[in-house]
């Protein structure tokens, strides 16, 4: 039997979809490209702190995207971020073990995987090159890599666009 998402994720997917209509002028393109089943990587830019929740908004699946592990202070912070699929991985070692048995575990049970190729968000006009993750991650669990561009700004009524 497939274990059903937490309450906590019902409820943030309905209320920021509200907050999303309200603020922003949505297109999503592309969201065909993700399966109904089985384990994939999603990798999406990452310029805002709306990133994570732009690129997992609108899918009809639970990704389980890895945050910096500053996000994880606050007790309250922690139990949503929890519940929402997110875990940490410590950016100031060169391979956090746990943060990649983790990844691959998630992978492994068939679950989405989300990453940020870069490692942290980017600037316009930031030249950064990608990290190693995403390859290992892909190759290690067995899943594709399903690009995520988001486009547009977050201002009030402006046009966002998330492409799978």
């Amino acid at each position: 039997m497939k274990k059903r998402e937490s309450w906590v994720y019902y409820v943030a997917v309905f209320l920021v979809k509200i907050w999303y209509a309200i603020m922003f002028k949505v297109e999503v393109i592309g969201k065909e490209n993700i399966p109904k089943e089985g384990n994939a990587v999603i990798c999406s830019n990452h310029y805002s702190n709306y990133d994570p929740i732009s690129a997992a908004l609108y899918l009809d699946r639970l990704p389980h995207f890895i945050g910096k592990k500053e996000l994880f202070k606050n007790k309250l912070f922690i139990w949503v971020l929890t519940k929402l699929g997110v875990f940490p991985i410590d950016r100031n070692v060169s391979m956090d073990m746990k943060a990649v048995k983790t990844a691959l575990k998630i992978l492994k049970e068939g679950k989405i995987l989300g990453i940020f190729a870069e490692g942290r968000r980017v600037k316009e006009g930031e030249d950064v090159a990608a990290k190693a993750g995403v390859a290992l991650f892909a190759m290690k669990g067995n899943a594709p890599v399903i690009p995520c561009a988001i486009s547009g700004s977050y201002k009030f009524r402006s046009k966002l666009t998330i492409c799978y």
